[in-house]
């Protein structure tokens, strides 16, 4: 039954007294505010279930002397969580709400399979994710990310994109859904890729497959 507005300022004055007086000490130390309840918005029932058997040792503990740098700690080691928020619900409750990474590809790294969130961290998955790109190379997250940041702000989407081979020089190659392949330039890929996307759809580049884009103000094409 929903309690009515003038009963709700009752109680939460009731509760200031008593939590604003130092007689009320042993009131606030009791067992009415005893964490019983812990509640995780924003992962699955699998993806949340280890965290929450890792949350588990904070339930029995007062909530006004919640160990918040513990809670962090276990949350900050999850690669799933992009960000969250903790909330104490009184009397006995602890509500957290997850902002879930979003996953930008998949990588092979020592013949495991990862994807790479969008917080920078990597994910150990055994599923498929087809319609995500795949890295292939050994790239570093500081690679993968200036190139994910410069086709950001061209005019190609990265969901165009089927696969991104790396090279050790630290150049790209991006192949496309549509089958073709643009060879970037070490530096400017920006530019590259918006001059790609201005030519790719003219009369005499339609059976082009190929787009060498690696040479300074040239574009040498292949057709396959």
């Amino acid at each position: 039954m929903l309690l009515s507005k003038d009963k709700k300022v009752l109680i939460y004055l009731f509760l200031l007294i008593l939590l604003g007086s130092v007689n009320n000490k042993h009131f606030i130390d009791s067992k009415f505010f005893i964490i019983k309840n812990l509640k995780l918005v924003g992962l699955s029932g699998l993806e949340k279930l280890d965290i929450l058997l890792q949350l588990e040792q904070i339930k029995n503990k007062n909530i006004f002397y919640l160990p918040k740098k513990q809670i962090i700690a276990v949350l900050n080691t999850n690669n799933l969580i992009d960000s969250f928020k903790v909330n104490k619900k009184y009397p006995s409750d602890i509500n957290i709400v997850i902002k879930k990474t979003l996953f930008l590809a998949t990588i092979k790294i020592h013949n495991e399979n990862f994807l790479i969130g969008s917080n920078k961290k990597l994910i150990k998955s055994n599923l498929d994710y087809p319609n995500l790109p795949l890295v292939l190379g050994n790239p570093s997250l500081e690679d993968f990310f200036l190139i994910n940041e410069n086709i950001s702000k061209s005019s190609i989407k990265f969901n165009e994109i089927k696969k991104l081979y790396f090279f050790p020089s630290k150049r790209w190659d991006l192949e496309l859904n549509s089958g073709i392949l643009i060879k970037l330039p070490i530096s400017s890929s920006i530019n590259s890729l918006n001059d790609f996307s201005k030519i790719k759809n003219l009369p005499h580049f339609k059976n082009v497959k190929i787009f060498d884009m690696r040479v300074n103000k040239q574009i040498i094409v292949n057709e396959l």
